[in-house]
């Protein structure tokens, strides 16, 4: 019986650990996968976040906003964006490497807000989430998704009063 009880709780404890040690390694795994950029052609939508989800003040918003859509044809060609309070999601066709689009933008960033703001630090997490859209009807959900998340995150009560929206063709193309 004693014997019983003590692989009882061994089998728990094993359990327990290989649990825990598995969801480490996938999170882990998930976090660095390789970016693998396909031929030119396809749409990825980005997401990226900001160091410890720290959130980003009006200026900083602005400052994004700014610089996505300054490289808009020199980088990419973008067609959706939206900085949220302490992300970004994005939809472009890579004119250049998705790595160095990603270096640029979080790099310029990062050096202006912290040169205007005597901030010093990090300010953007390592990773980034890239996924390729596959056809039409996900380039239109994504598109959506977009659209509506400052809606979505209480930011706004319309997305046509969200500042730091953008949609090719639609919404603040100025």
């Amino acid at each position: 019986m004693m014997n019983e009880n003590l692989l009882t709780r061994n089998k728990q404890n094993y359990n327990h650990y290989v649990g825990q040690a598995s969801r480490l390694s996938e999170d882990f795994w998930r976090r660095h996968l390789p970016h693998i950029q396909l031929t030119s052609g396809y749409y990825y939508f980005i997401t990226f976040t900001t160091y410890n989800r720290k959130i980003l003040n009006p200026f900083q918003k602005d400052c994004i906003f700014d610089a996505i859509n300054f490289m808009d044809t020199k980088k990419y060609e973008l067609h959706a964006s939206v900085i949220l309070n302490d992300h970004i999601h994005m939809i472009i066709n890579p004119i250049d490497k998705l790595s160095k689009i990603m270096h640029s933008i979080k790099s310029y960033t990062a050096h202006e807000i912290n040169k205007k703001t005597n901030r010093k630090g990090k300010f953007w997490q390592d990773e980034n989430f890239d996924k390729v859209i596959r056809n039409e009807k996900e380039f239109i959900e994504k598109i959506k998704y977009i659209v509506n998340n400052p809606i979505k995150a209480n930011l706004s009560k319309s997305y046509t009063d969200y500042k730091w929206l953008y949609v090719k063709g639609w919404i603040n193309n100025n």
